[in-house]
Formats: C-alpha cells, sequence, structure tokens
C-alpha cells in the first residue's frame, strides 16, 4: 500500500467513530419514535381496587391528556351513587360514601335534579329515559351496557347509571361528535372488570375511546364496553387510598357522584352510601 493510499485509509479510519456515532443518535431517534407504549402500571389499592394513570394522545395534533384510571373486581368492590340536593364535588362523594375513590356522574336540569336512571344498592334514585342513551348496569357481579331505549332491569340488579353517548360496545366503536371537553366515562373490560376515568385536559371522545380499549399490554385499558359520562367543567375525580393522592378539580358543583370501596359485611357500619332516594320504588 502506497503512502497516498495509506493516508487516505488513515482519514477514513479517523473519521468513521464520528460516523458510527451519528448512526447511533439515528438509530436511537428512530426506536424512540416507533417504541411502543408503555404498559399500563396499575397500582392495588386493595379491596379488589386498581388505579393507573394513562396517556392519551390526540389524533388531531392537540396535545392529548393524562387520564386517571379506576379498575375493579365487581365481586369485591362496589360502586355507590352519591345524590347531593345540596351539590358536592368528588371529594365530598368520597366522604359521603366512606370510599376510596369518587367522581362525577350523569346529566342534570337546571334545577340539578339528575337525568336519568340511577340505582345504587339495589335502589332507584332516579327515572329511567328513553333517549338515544345508554345505561351501564352491574347485576350479579356482571357489568353490561345496554340502550336506554331497549332496556330491561337485569336481576339482582345492584348498580345502574343512564347517560350518554354510547363510546364502545362489545369492542365495536360507535360514531359520537367532535369537539375538546374534560371527559368522564364508565365501562367494563374483556375480563369483566369495570372502568372508571377521567380526564385532566381536554380530549375527543373518540381519542379517548381508542386509547381505552387498546390492551393495558400497549398503555390502553381493554375497554369492551364504554359509556360517556358528564363531562366538561363537570368532569372530577378524587382518590384518597393512604398515601396516595389523585385530584381533578372542578370550578362548579354537581349534585351525582360514583363512589368506589370495597365490599362490606352485611350489617357493617360505615360512611353514607348514598342520599335519600328520590323515590322508594322498584328499579323499574
Amino acid at each position: 500500500m502506497g503512502p497516498a493510499l495509506r493516508r487516505r485509509h488513515a482519514g477514513f479510519r479517523w473519521r468513521r467513530p464520528g460516523w458510527l456515532a451519528l448512526h447511533g443518535l439515528l438509530c436511537q431517534l428512530g426506536c424512540a419514535r416507533d417504541a411502543a407504549p408503555a404498559p399500563a402500571a396499575f397500582v392495588d389499592l386493595g379491596g379488589g381496587i386498581e388505579y393507573a394513570t394513562l396517556r392519551v394522545a390526540a389524533s388531531d395534533g392537540a396535545e392529548g391528556s393524562d387520564v386517571h384510571l379506576l379498575r375493579l373486581d365487581p365481586a369485591r368492590a362496589e360502586l355507590i351513587v352519591v345524590v347531593d340536593d345540596h351539590l358536592s364535588d368528588a371529594a365530598g362523594f368520597r366522604r359521603a360514601a366512606g370510599a376510596v375513590a369518587a367522581i362525577n356522574g350523569i346529566y342534570f336540569d337546571p334545577q340539578f335534579k339528575p337525568l336519568g336512571l340511577l340505582v345504587s344498592q339495589g335502589r332507584r334514585l332516579g327515572k329511567l329515559r328513553r333517549v338515544d342513551h345508554g345505561v351501564f348496569t352491574v347485576a350479579g357481579g356482571k357489568p353490561a351496557l345496554q340502550h336506554a331505549r331497549a332496556y330491561t332491569p337485569p336481576e339482582a340488579l345492584e348498580f345502574a347509571v343512564e347517560c350518554g353517548p354510547r363510546l364502545l360496545t362489545a369492542g365495536a366503536p360507535l360514531p359520537v361528535k367532535a369537539g375538546l371537553a374534560r371527559r368522564t366515562v364508565i365501562g367494563s373490560d374483556r375480563a369483566g372488570r369495570v372502568l372508571l376515568a377521567a380526564s385532566v385536559g381536554v380530549l375527543q371522545l373518540r381519542d379517548l375511546t381508542q386509547s381505552l380499549a387498546q390492551p393495558p399490554s400497549v398503555g390502553g385499558a381493554g375497554a369492551f364496553h364504554l359509556l360517556n359520562l358528564d363531562g366538561g367543567s363537570s368532569t372530577m375525580f378524587d382518590l384518597q387510598a393512604g398515601r396516595l393522592r389523585a385530584t381533578i378539580r372542578s370550578p362548579v358543583r354537581v349534585p351525582v357522584g360514583i363512589a368506589v370501596r370495597a365490599r362490606r359485611a352485611v350489617g357493617s357500619q360505615g360512611g353514607a352510601g348514598t342520599a335519600p332516594s328520590l323515590e322508594d320504588s322498584p328499579t323499574r
């Protein structure tokens, strides 16, 4: 090898480390862009209740939002409807039910009366409206979602809320109107666990639905059924479990909340599970 060729090879060897560093950086950037979302990290709160925070991306280039997610085994945990004629926030609903967490509930009229069926611990607290909404129920430890116009009370009904629109039925997303707002939803996953979610920021319903329908292994909740609850300024969330606290504050107070707590033995004493019923009548 002549002197000139050696100089050229020497120059190539001198530049190669810089080229490898650049190649490695480009690879890292590409890998980071294409990396799969992190799995949903649930924290066991006891009593069949789990909590996680998810990141929901926006499909329209907007910022997206964090979402507080509760997942509960309906055989070990229960949902309590709290109706407060004087209005409350999520922390108030949680305390009233002696619960671990609470979110806001269904729509209400200008006089703050709930608009839709409400059932808590087998007692009816609100009337069914046969409109284009859905009714989410827990009966015999099993969650379900029905169309409000075709609603039939299941046997052993213990919990029901009517709201809308329906977002996901048997894993299939339904068409929804576009619009950005804070969101509160209720539903269930393919394993029959109940899901409650509230967004910190504004989201399109389609983006939230798509994200929650993804498996937990890729950052979703594995949702099978989803029903939209009252959102926007009504969206609120409060959780207190030992040292773990999570809160979404709202500038308004609302008349209906949904609290989550571990099931209690028959005859045990605790916080008020519900406000006095609007009508002491059958669940139909």
